[in-house]
């Protein structure tokens, strides 16, 4: 991500950490009960039958929890580590990506409407999702944002601090003092 210049991070974040909640319990839930087959598996008083697959099912064990890690886990973790919201004084950016990074910019101009969505869990973990209206009927969401309605308030602060040339395209309100006499109908 490259700044322009005069342009100035206000705030960089991840995601919520919520969503991770199911990976992290299926890891753990996969490495007790691999560890559980495997201590059965070793057992001294391991039935006969069950004993002579012994070293195929220990390999075989270790395998299926590698596997379910690799699928399930560690691909949700690695999304949430190389996603970042990140609001700067002209723009919002959201980069996601871990082999191929996607970065999508913003201007703060552009911005019409903005809403902060929350259901009941992420309520009560100060999380939500940011659906931010550009007009015409199209609109983006960033889910999961970390203190959703205070990044709200610090996205429209930030837009307010903008100049009023930004905001109304290169037309500057406050120095246009003709502009009435000019459009004025009194001759």
């Amino acid at each position: 991500m490259r700044l322009e210049p005069g342009e100035q991070v206000i705030v960089a974040a991840r995601p919520h950490a919520g969503p991770l909640a199911g990976p992290v319990l299926l890891a753990a839930a996969a490495c007790a009960l691999g560890g559980f087959a495997l201590g059965y598996l070793s057992r001294d008083t391991v039935p006969a039958s069950l004993a002579e697959w012994t070293p195929l099912l220990a390999p075989a064990v270790v395998v299926l929890v590698l596997l379910i890690l690799l699928r399930f886990c560690l691909p949700a973790v690695l999304r949430w580590n190389a996603t970042r919201y990140v609001l700067t004084n002209r723009r919002m950016i959201h980069r996601r990506g871990v082999l191929r990074r996607r970065e999508h910019d913003l201007p703060l101009a552009s911005i019409y409407q903005l809403e902060a969505r929350q259901g009941i869990a992420q309520r009560l973990q100060r999380a939500g999702t940011l659906r931010i209206d550009l007009g015409r009927g199209r609109i983006i969401d960033y889910p999961s944002v970390p203190e959703v309605h205070r990044f709200k308030s610090i996205v429209l602060a930030t837009i307010e601090d903008l100049p009023m040339t930004v905001m109304f395209d290169g037309v500057d309100i406050e120095g246009s003092a003709g502009y009435d006499d000019e459009w004025s109908t009194d001759e």
